[in-house]
């Protein structure tokens, strides 16, 4: 099993780390944005982060099924029944680094470490971080945390298994341009393509290298997969983003691949459509009419109602609105308006589908959010306290 090494920073953390990574927009418009953290809000991710913390396994890990999509439900595979999760252990680092706890510090500093060891310790020789058959999506959100964390601590344990991670997704990256999966596999999908693109995104933001050429064929696939009037679509769906660009076979758009095809652009520097055009002509990536985040920004608006009404605690709605806050956020630097809305209406149906408990000996109280993945509720409650931590500002990677 790999061993951190003792962090080499001393860590005065989140401040720093704000300091360091957050542009000038954003520390300008700090106190607006923290202004719609309410009291009950905030209380609602200390009691999520609690039941968190309670129910870290010792090794550092969180517990939670290995399965995969069927149409709308969820279906396991014998013996991936709660397993110790690559992947929602890395959201559960990102849930507390979200809500200003980091490694080493503070009252969840040792559960930091520990899920960051877990996470290192399952980089295999390859690069992949996997295991117990999780797959591409726990990869990237494996390797999206170790990024997230060594901006903070510079350990050159985290280091190399962040490079070698980073080295396997570029491995993994097909003639399409994007990624599926499993490594090696030919074909690819927006939803898993962008979970790489944000890990790669990150890894570049602490110094990681990440070739160029990479980033341009991932962009061109994400480009390609949105939706525009002159395609066969419904008008309702001009702006959306397909599951797979151009595909005539069980293709679909949705709520959640919209909001990780906006995400996606945003992170790479396209904020509008004026960037955007001035992109695909620099890459002779020819479309006419062009796609349009403006678009696609009003079809996450539009869309919301449904997903929270016909998906509610659900992972649909869990998936969809972790990219969906990242992009409202990034359209609230200039909009600011559009995404206090926003927030407003999440936050009020997150702070609905919380289910209170009381804490274990008369501790204080706990709160898990729940969904169709499993019976342990570590994915959705690591989510949630995620999307309502963002206004925070800080983590590196929801920031413009």
């Amino acid at each position: 099993m790999r061993r951190l090494l003792p962090w080499l920073l001393p860590l005065v953390a989140v401040a720093v780390t704000v300091l360091l990574f957050a542009p000038r927009e954003s520390r300008a418009d700090d106190r607006a944005r923290k202004s719609l953290m309410d009291a009950d809000t905030r209380a609602a991710i200390d009691r999520g982060l609690r039941f968190l913390a309670r129910t870290q396994n010792a090794d550092g890990s969180w517990t939670s099924d290995a399965g995969n999509k069927v149409n709308e439900d969820y279906a396991v595979p014998e013996g991936q029944q709660n397993i110790h999760h690559v992947g929602v252990t890395a959201l559960g680092i990102l849930a507390f680094l979200a809500a200003g706890h980091v490694p080493g510090r503070g009252p969840y500093g040792a559960a930091v470490d520990r899920a960051v060891a877990f996470v290192l310790s399952r980089v295999e020789s390859d690069g992949f971080i996997a295991r117990d058959g999780t797959r591409m999506y726990s990869h990237a959100f494996a390797t999206l945390a170790l990024a997230e964390v060594y901006g903070m601590s510079k350990a050159p344990e985290l280091r190399r298994g962040l490079q070698e991670a980073v080295e396997l997704t570029a491995k993994c990256q097909n003639s399409t341009g994007g990624w599926r999966y499993v490594p090696g596999a030919v074909d690819s999908d927006m939803s898993v393509t962008v979970c790489q693109m944000t890990a790669l995104r990150a890894a570049r933001n602490v110094g990681i290298k990440v070739k160029q050429s990479t980033i341009d064929a991932a962009l061109r696939y994400v480009i390609d997969s949105a939706i525009t009037s002159d395609m066969p679509a419904s008008r309702e769906d001009v702006g959306a983003f397909w599951y797979q660009p151009r595909s005539t076979h069980s293709n679909r758009a949705s709520f959640s691949l919209t909001a990780a095809g906006v995400c996606c652009l945003f992170q790479a520097g396209i904020y509008d459509d004026a960037s955007l055009d001035g992109y695909m002509r620099r890459r002779g990536i020819g479309r006419d009419p062009a796609p349009s985040i403006r678009q696609a920004v009003a079809y996450i608006e539009r869309n919301y109602a449904d997903v929270a009404s016909r998906f509610p605690r659900h992972y649909f709605y869990y998936y969809g609105n972790y990219y969906a806050a990242q992009a409202m956020y990034n359209v609230g630097a200039v909009e600011p308006e559009r995404w206090e809305r926003w927030y407003d209406r999440v936050r009020r149906d997150l702070l609905s589908f919380e289910v209170r408990m009381p804490g274990p000996a008369g501790g204080p109280e706990e709160s898990r959010w729940e969904s169709n993945i499993g019976s342990t509720s570590t994915f959705s409650t690591a989510v949630a306290t995620l999307i309502l931590s963002i206004p925070f500002d800080y983590l590196p990677i929801h920031q413009k």
